[in-house]
Order: C-alpha cells, then sequence, then structure tokens
C-alpha cells in the first residue's frame, strides 16, 4: 500500500513569473554533529516584478514526531514547532515534509536585496534529524510574463511494485516538468508516465535527485501521472522509493531578442587602435531588464561591458576593445539579455588581426 500523499499547493494561471530554487543538502542536526546550520539557497528577484507568494519547502529524515526545532529564513522565524504536514516511511526512519508561506519574508526590502535566502536551522531537543530536501517557488507579478503553475509537495513512499497514479487538470504549452525523489539503490528501478507515455526512466540512482524534463509540443493537457516503482525481484534496503514534490509549468514572455547587425567576419587592429564598434538591435517585443556585451578568446573573457537599454524596434552602439599581443585571434562574441528569471545569448564569431 502506497505510503503517505502528495498536497496541492498551487493550481493556478499567473500574470508574471516564477522562480524554482533547491537544495539537496544532506545535513544531520543533533547527535554529534552542530544542532545549528544555516543552509543557503540561491535567489535573486527579477526587476521590475513584485513577488506574489513563495513557499518554502523542507524535507527531513526523522526518527520520530519527538523533534523541537526553530526554522528562520534571513533571520526570522518562520516555525518554532515541528508540524510536518505529510510523513511516510524510509527505512526504520521517516521522511517528513513541511511547508510554509514565507511570503512576508521575502517582501522584506533586506530579503528583497539579497541574492540569496539562507534557510538557518536549530534543534533544541529530540533526536538528531537530516535535512535531505530545501526549496523555495516563488510567484512574481508582471505584465511582461503569463503562465501557468502546478505544484505538489509532500511525502509518498512506494514499495517495489507500488504505484500511484495522480490525476490533474493542467492546460498549457512549452511545459517543464521536475520532480525530486529518492533511489533506495541502484539496482533500484522506477518510471513516470504522463498521459500514458513513459517520459522517464529512474535508473541507476541511489539518493535523493531532481529531474528536469522540456515536454514535448504534444503535451497542452497533462491529465495524469502515474509513478511506478518497479519489482526487480532483488533485495535492497530501505524498500521505499520517495516523491518529495511534483513541479509543472510554462512561462510566455514578452521577450526582448537582441541581434548584432553589420558584424565583419575579419577585424584589422593595432595597439592604438583596438576598437570595434558594435550595432545591436532589439527586434523583440520589450526591452531587457539587463544586458551584456562578452567577448571570449579560446573560452577565457577577453572583455566584457554592460549594454545600455534598449527599446524594441530600436538599436544601440557599443564600443568593444581588444586588448590583446599581436597575432590572429578567433573570437566569440556573446551578447547576454535578461528578461525576469529568464537569460538568452546569441553567439557570433569573428576573426581579428593584431598588428
Amino acid at each position: 500500500m502506497v505510503d503517505g500523499k502528495l498536497l496541492k499547493f498551487v493550481d493556478r494561471r499567473i500574470e508574471g513569473d516564477l522562480i524554482y530554487t533547491s537544495a539537496l543538502p544532506n545535513t544531520r542536526l543533533g547527535g554529534l554533529m552542530p544542532s545549528r546550520q544555516t543552509i543557503p539557497l540561491s535567489l535573486v528577484h527579477p526587476k521590475n516584478a513584485e513577488l506574489e507568494y513563495a513557499l518554502l519547502e523542507i524535507g527531513t529524515i526523522i526518527p520520530s514526531q519527538n523533534i523541537q526545532w526553530r526554522v528562520k529564513v534571513n533571520g526570522i522565524s518562520v516555525t518554532k514547532e515541528f508540524h510536518p504536514q505529510t510523513i511516510c516511511q524510509a527505512g526504520r526512519d521517516f521522511f517528513a515534509k513541511s511547508v510554509y508561506d514565507i511570503t512576508s519574508i521575502l517582501k522584506t526590502p533586506e530579503s528583497l536585496r539579497k541574492k540569496r535566502a539562507n534557510i538557518t536551522f536549530k534543534l533544541e531537543g529530540g533526536e538528531s534529524i537530516i535535512i535531505e530536501h530545501l526549496s523555495i517557488l516563488a510567484i512574481y507579478k508582471s505584465e511582461e510574463a503569463e503562465g501557468n503553475i502546478t505544484f505538489l509537495s509532500g511525502a509518498l513512499g512506494l514499495k517495489p511494485g507500488e504505484e500511484t497514479s495522480i490525476d490533474l487538470k493542467y492546460i498549457g504549452q512549452n511545459n517543464i516538468f521536475r520532480t525530486t525523489l529518492y533511489m533506495p539503490s541502484t539496482i533500484a528501478s522506477g518510471t513516470i508516465i504522463i498521459n500514458n507515455n513513459e517520459l522517464i526512466k529512474i535508473e541507476n540512482i541511489q539518493g535523493i535527485d531532481e529531474f528536469y524534463l522540456e515536454l514535448p509540443d504534444s503535451f497542452k493537457e497533462i491529465t495524469n501521472i502515474t509513478i511506478k516503482h518497479k519489482e526487480t525481484n532483488t533485495t535492497y534496503y530501505p524498500k521505499e522509493m520517495r516523491v518529495s514534490n511534483i513541479l509543472i509549468y510554462n512561462i510566455k514572455y514578452n521577450a526582448p531578442n537582441l541581434v548584432i547587425e553589420g558584424l565583419e567576419e575579419k577585424y584589422e587592429l593595432t595597439k592604438d587602435n583596438n576598437e570595434i564598434t558594435l550595432n545591436i538591435l532589439n527586434n523583440g517585443l520589450s526591452k531587457p531588464d539587463n544586458a551584456l556585451i562578452v567577448v571570449m578568446s579560446l573560452g577565457n573573457v577577453v572583455f566584457r561591458k554592460r549594454i545600455k537599454e534598449v527599446e524594441p524596434r530600436d538599436s544601440v552602439s557599443e564600443k568593444v576593445k581588444i586588448n590583446l599581443p599581436q597575432g590572429e585571434y578567433e573570437l566569440v562574441v556573446r551578447v547576454i539579455w535578461r528578461k525576469l528569471s529568464k537569460t538568452w545569448f546569441r553567439d557570433y564569431r569573428i576573426k581579428v588581426f593584431v598588428k
């Protein structure tokens, strides 16, 4: 019998963007190890967008529910009690999942300035625990993007031969499927089936891992997800394959699109005349939040410069300095731009003769 469950925390259409950031720290607290630990999660808030909603997801391995802890985000208390929403068996121990709304914490001016969220755990009593899985799902309001999100989180255990089926009513295009799960042994085997199509085979993995899949264009509607722990007629311990979360989403951006016009294949430079002028056109739908030119030689960066703001159907000129010894070089000119949480880049190759 399948142990535990996944709960649906988000199932909605958004006018904006999302960021999902995670870690698999496998950090033990208590016993002979420190009872206090801070684990950072990278979180760069998008420019020109307002944080609307944020969830903190914590997956822990516990010997019992007699745990006394405190959890803080960026120094602000999230909880002083251990009351996980879902629990499943994990060998002799248990896998427990706690999910917290941390919107108000991340909306403080100090948190918005940071490029990461610091999750601090302090064990104040009970037996030792292991912090196995951490994540933050943050949703931002913006007129420059829209999409759909379905997010399920919990503690779900499947022994060999068991399977679970989840019914959904998800509609979207260019969908991303993500899941975090634990396999007990490299000889264990699992599979994930979406709309009766076996899309992910889980093999030769031991421990907790994350899976990321860009779904084919034909998956515009997702009605069912089935997760199977296959029977392999082999013995391993613990028995349980564990599922920690499932995230399905798509985001459509009013995206900028930067191109370099009139770039020549060859340039002749000297020590005193070592500049190349680039004309950068934006033929996209919006201006980038930020943009950058990077010039590389054999993988090494030889020039870097921020690009001035460029509106749609407009262009800007930027001068690039090539400070290299005499010789012949094949350089890569990379244009990088960002809109909300999404980054794009385009490469151009040129030859440069330095006299």
